[in-house]
């Protein structure tokens, strides 16, 4: 398509062969909207019914984390190992919510905080070395440098919870890797 017949209502096909209905996007933002587990809830569910009727052809959800020990607010989402029946039930109700209009998409953005893991949850976190985030106002604690194990345990994490997500009917995942989290 040259840039004379593209708009943004024009739908993109991604190299996987999916097809994006127009060229509006949520980007990723925290809800934190999850329960006291990290697990999906109904008001989390309508606030991406929402998304999807406003249009969007993409939405791309906030921090889904790999690990519960190191996210980035209370109220995230968590795909931390094995997922029970009912959060599997839940996850899959999250997608459909961010389907139900004009054939919208949703990405589930996959995170692990790392140095950045909310000092109200861990003031232990981890991240590639020893040196701890100094922001204003900020409160997190320094982190102890990953093992080799460790690395392998994150990657591990990052593929698993992409499994779950393709087998809760997400359309693709996005690899948060920027701003101070662990994969940037």
């Amino acid at each position: 398509m040259d840039s004379s017949t593209c708009s943004i209502a024009s739908s993109i096909t991604l190299p996987s062969g999916l097809v994006i209905p127009n060229r509006l996007c949520k980007a990723a933002m925290t809800e934190a909207l999850g329960d006291e587990w990290g697990h999906s809830t109904d008001k989390l569910c309508r606030l991406y019914e929402r998304w999807s009727e406003g249009g969007a052809g993409l939405l791309i959800t906030g921090n889904v984390h790999v690990d519960r020990r190191y996210i980035e607010r209370p109220g995230n989402v968590c795909i931390d190992g094995v997922q029970s029946p009912e959060q599997i039930e839940l996850l899959k109700k999250y997608a459909r919510a961010g389907q139900k209009h004009n054939n919208s998409k949703i990405f589930v953005q996959l995170s692990h905080a790392g140095r950045q893991s909310n000092g109200m949850i861990n003031l232990n976190p981890v991240g590639p070395g020893d040196i701890r985030l100094d922001l204003p106002k900020a409160y997190f604690g320094t982190p102890t440098a990953l093992t080799v194990e460790e690395i392998i345990n994150v990657k591990n994490r990052m593929v698993d919870a992409a499994k779950v997500c393709k087998d809760c009917g997400f359309d693709g995942v996005q690899i948060h890797s920027a701003h101070g989290y662990l994969l940037s």
